[in-house]
């Protein structure tokens, strides 16, 4: 059992949400199931296995953001057994060692700013082990100098990658589901049929920094009555984008969740055969539908102990990814199949929460889910990576990636949105997707408040880290419009006006190569 006190600057124990919210992984940041016992001080108990772990709270931070997941892994070396643990002062020395190795590495010059920054984090951590009274204060300013630092050299560090490499192939991609803005829409589901108001212009302002769309490929709107596919809407979507030279991608098809799926899928079981023969069915109708049109697919969405409204076991739902991935490439050998998952951290499952299904003593998380279907031989080109707002810091991201780059698979970043300011949920949001906007999805990022300068800042340097990365092959961000599924990650208003992330992603795109024509 470690023993671990978060103190904050003012000498004082952290907020109770800060408190609760620390959770230990394993060295490959896979949560453990949050298992703790909190003092009346805020002093906390947390019961972790044999085995070096991380801690990981969301913080925060002044200076430097507020709702931010903050790592201590003494300096590398994880936690081990009975450990008492000043988690600032901890972090902060590990934050500093994490920069050191990135800025001793060779690959680049760092900044004065970001070296003055280490140096300052440094000092401060010297000054609070020499001065016990002002402690708290020097950690905490430590702990804010550290992650600036840290941040600044993952940039650079990827600026310094990507003009030593030159210009590669990439995807830039966004949700297509309104394109080409001509007012056509159709959705039968209740019998109803909506048609959207047309949009002069966004056909183009999509066309100039996208070369890449994502269309809705959900079964609840290609085959709402069975054994009745509908494919009229999509077949409006992916001619336009043919038209415009678009490469594009269907999502997803298979979705263990009740937004995406038809009334007729309640009653289909894993043990009688009937799932697997539905997948088989709609999946095959679809992609032969597609082939040669549809080059790539995200075969299933969020199947690792999040969306699993049919309880399988762990070891099912590996099974029915696996399966997908082999119904598409019997339908067409040249699809790119991408297995999409959410939560990239993780966090969820040190919570054990759920959308749909039962939960276990360990929660599959996106890393494990993929390291079992490797397990199971199973060919696909790449690992779909939803990152809503995730409230970690740049070099933290860029770290994500190397873990995932293991596998040997491209990385897609498939869902993407940063809120441009902060506004309420829907008030018809579900109990998961609260979970999912208010907490999961909640921080900001260096200021008090998000705003429009704020999104494009993070936009490009999320961007230039994923850009450096060889094994990152495409980005989509989700909504082109607000409202977004994060409220207000567009990169336009929903006046369908331009935002500076707009014009930022674009001139960001041009000084790599990039100048996409408009037709």
């Amino acid at each position: 059992m470690l023993t671990i006190r978060i103190v904050k600057a003012d000498g004082n124990h952290a907020s109770r949400a800060e408190i609760v919210s620390l959770y230990a992984s394993d060295m490959d940041y896979v949560p453990f199931f949050r298992k703790n016992i909190i003092d009346w001080d805020g002093t906390i108990h947390l019961t972790v296995p044999e085995g070096p772990v991380i801690l990981h709270a969301k913080l925060e931070i002044p200076g430097f953001g507020s709702g931010m997941w903050v790592v201590s892994d003494n300096c590398g070396a994880g936690y081990q057994g009975n450990e008492e643990v000043d988690f600032i002062h901890d972090a902060a020395e590990s934050r500093i060692a994490a920069v050191q190795k990135v800025t001793g590495g060779g690959e680049f010059t760092p900044s004065p700013k970001c070296m003055s920054l280490l140096r300052d984090a440094e000092t401060l951590l010297r000054l609070a082990e020499a001065n016990p009274a002002k402690a708290p204060a020097y950690q905490m300013a430590s702990l804010g100098a550290s992650l600036w630092s840290g941040e600044l050299a993952a940039v650079e560090r990827a600026k310094a990658r990507i003009e030593k490499r030159g210009k590669r192939e990439m995807l830039f991609g966004a949700g297509g589901f309104r394109y080409p803005y001509d007012g056509f829409r159709k959705n039968r589901r209740g019998g109803t049929e909506i048609r959207y108001q047309g949009l002069p212009g966004m056909k183009e302002n999509f066309d100039s920094v996208f070369n890449y769309a994502t269309l809705p490929f959900y079964l609840a709107e290609r085959e709402p009555e069975y054994g009745k596919p509908d494919f009229e809407y999509l077949d409006h979507l992916q001619d336009a984008f043919t038209a415009s030279g678009i490469t594009t991608k269907g999502h997803p098809l298979w979705w263990a969740h009740t937004a995406g799926m038809p009334e007729w899928t309640k009653g289909l079981s894993y043990g009688d055969g009937s799932m697997k023969r539905e997948i088989r069915r709609t999946i095959s109708e679809t992609v032969s539908h597609f082939r040669g049109r549809t080059q790539f697919y995200d075969a299933i969405n969020e199947n690792h102990d999040w969306c699993n409204a049919y309880n399988l076991t762990q070891d099912e739902q590996t099974d029915i990814t696996k399966y997908c991935v082999d119904c598409i490439h019997d339908a067409d050998p040249d699809a790119k199949v991408v297995i999409n998952t959410c939560f990239m951290f993780g966090e969820n499952a040190a919570d054990g929460r759920t959308q749909w299904g039962p939960t276990w003593e360990r929660n599959l998380v996106p890393y494990t889910a993929i390291r079992r279907v490797e397990e199971l031989g199973t060919e696909y080109h790449a690992v779909g990576m939803q990152l809503y707002n995730p409230a970690r810091d740049m070099l933290e991201i860029d770290k994500l990636f190397d873990r995932f780059a293991r596998f040997g698979r491209k990385l897609h970043l498939t869902e993407l949105g940063i809120p441009s300011f902060m506004t309420e949920i829907r008030p018809n949001t579900t109990p998961g997707d609260v979970y999912c906007l208010e907490y999961m999805y909640y921080g900001i990022w260096h200021e008090l408040s998000w705003n429009e300068r704020l999104q494009a800042d993070w936009i490009e340097q999320f961007y230039t880290i994923c850009y450096s990365h060889p094994e990152v092959e495409a980005i989509t961000m989700w909504s082109m419009e607000d409202p977004g599924y994060v409220p207000a990650s567009g990169l336009f208003t929903d006046r369908f006006e331009p935002k500076e992330s707009f014009f930022r992603l674009k001139e960001l795109e041009k000084s790599w190569g990039f100048d996409f024509p408009v037709k």
